[in-house]
């Protein structure tokens, strides 16, 4: 059994098709973008037949696994052979696709919740539709400074300039202050699904705003044709029921496990 580093972006691609046909739920967008996209890609090589790829990060975590329906068996062979090879010390997996996820399960020592994953079930007439207006470039200046001084994130790397390309970000003012962000990002790699994304002005939080942006967007989704779909890291609590009172349902968990 080989793995071997590729940059065959067409065959990974194609792979990843594949993958993405099995997962029972849509992959969050901004794992995909944020992690996996920079993440190293490996060809899996059973007797000389190419039988699949695999996703490894520079920390050694395996972020995401194909393998060939007839190989699939192998699975749990193929993850001990990445970690007796060094190649990796962990994963960060979803029950999406569960033969990769329950064959880490049985290796690992331990596990631990990473990111929830959401979707959206309408299930109230949205009375208080929030007052968005949508980005422009004049609005780069001003949105890089809400989000260092809310997040403290410096975004030096595009991200403002490519949503407003986009016509992703969309923000709320008021009196020259952005009490908000919300983000709508169509999926690039899956059709019919838009991320979702807010971020609050720390002087209005608690008071329903994100609810607002997220239940706002969410129907401009479902009338686009779209299944929205969002997420949070454990840790953050109020933005979890901020979601759940949007209506949205926690539809998988991304999981760490360490061997």
């Amino acid at each position: 059994m080989l793995f071997k580093i590729t940059e065959d972006t067409t065959l990974i691609s194609n792979y990843r098709q594949q993958l993405y046909k099995l997962f029972t739920a849509p992959i969050d967008g901004m794992w995909e973008s944020r992690y996996i996209a920079n993440a190293s890609n490996y060809l899996i090589t059973i007797q000389d037949i190419t039988v699949g790829y695999c996703c490894i990060n520079q920390d050694n975590t395996l972020l995401q696994i194909y393998v060939a329906p007839e190989n699939r068996k192998q699975m749990r062979n193929i993850i001990s052979a990445l970690i007796d090879s060094k190649l990796i010390t962990s994963v960060s997996l979803s029950s999406i696709e569960p033969i990769a996820f329950n064959a880490s399960l049985l290796l690992a020592k331990k596990t631990k919740e990473n990111t929830y994953c959401f979707q959206y079930l309408p299930s109230k007439k949205l009375n208080n539709k929030a007052h968005l207006k949508q980005a422009l470039e004049s609005d780069i200046k001003a949105i890089k400074t809400f989000l260092l001084n809310q997040i403290g994130f410096v975004d030096n790397i595009g991200y403002t300039e490519s949503l407003i390309q986009r016509e992703a970000l969309y923000y709320i003012i008021k009196d020259d202050i952005i009490i908000a962000t919300g983000e709508y990002r169509l999926s690039p790699s899956q059709p019919n699904i838009v991320d979702l994304g807010v971020i609050v002005n720390k002087e209005f939080r608690k008071k329903g705003v994100a609810t607002n942006i997220l239940q706002t967007l969410a129907e401009q989704a479902i009338n686009d044709n779209k299944t929205p779909i969002c997420s949070t890291t454990l840790d953050n609590i109020a933005s979890k029921k901020a979601i759940e009172n949007a209506g949205f349902y926690c539809s998988h968990i991304i999981f760490d496990m360490e061997f």
